[in-house]
């Protein structure tokens, strides 16, 4: 505003000296050495121009932007299917009496000998015995209970299958003597399952010390 008035004031000035010299420079000119008459005074105009200043402020906007960046999470979800195996198990059936009946015959077929009514042997074991009375008796007693030679239905409880058919074949040799080898014995040898049967009923305590019968 200060800039403004010195302006306007200086302009003023400048006015005023030119309208100064505008009526001075008239009589410098004029030829007359003399008084020329009169001369009409012409007021002086003072002319004022205004200046209108404006001041502009120059205003910069300035848009801010806020860039968003939008994120999406994701979960991944793995689905998980459980699978319980189910093994069927197949429910026995409840046995019948027939066929209680026919796993007891199963079983007496299977079984190495047979004793019913105390002293009933069954064919195979009883052959056995009339093995054992012709071959074996005279040393190890009538029924196997132990004479010269030892108790053999004691002897089957220590001694395996194989033991027993490896003594019959090739013989041993004791405390108290030695006990032949019957391997040459054709009778002996092809019988030996009959009297392994026969001694084991001695031995398991199925018949005791007594004749056999045949059942």
């Amino acid at each position: 505003m200060n800039k403004t008035k010195a302006l306007i004031a200086l302009l003023l000035h400048i006015t005023l000296g030119v309208a100064i010299i505008v009526v001075i420079m008239p009589m410098l000119q004029s030829n007359s050495d003399g008084y020329s008459g009169a001369v009409p005074v012409v007021p002086a105009v003072e002319v004022v121009e205004t200046v209108e200043v404006v001041e502009v402020a120059e205003v910069t906007e300035v848009t801010e932007v806020t860039e968003v960046t939008e994120v999406t999470e994701v979960t991944e979800v793995t689905e998980v299917t459980e699978v319980t195996e189910v093994t069927e198990v197949e429910t026995a059936a409840t046995p019948t009496e027939e066929s209680i009946d026919d796993t007891v015959k199963e079983n007496e077929d299977n079984a190495l000998y047979s004793v019913v009514d105390g002293n009933k042997l069954d064919a195979n074991s009883y052959a056995g015995f009339k093995l054992y009375r012709n071959w074996c008796s005279r040393c190890h007693g009538t029924y196997g209970q132990g004479m010269v030679g030892p108790n053999l239905a004691d002897s089957l409880k220590v001694i395996s299958e194989k033991e027993f058919f490896d003594t019959v074949e090739n013989g041993k040799s004791g405390t108290i003597g030695s006990m032949p080898a019957w391997k040459a014995n054709v009778k002996v040898m092809a019988g030996r399952d009959q009297l392994y049967a026969y001694l084991m009923a001695r031995s398991d305590g199925a018949i005791g010390v007594e004749k056999p019968k045949k059942q």
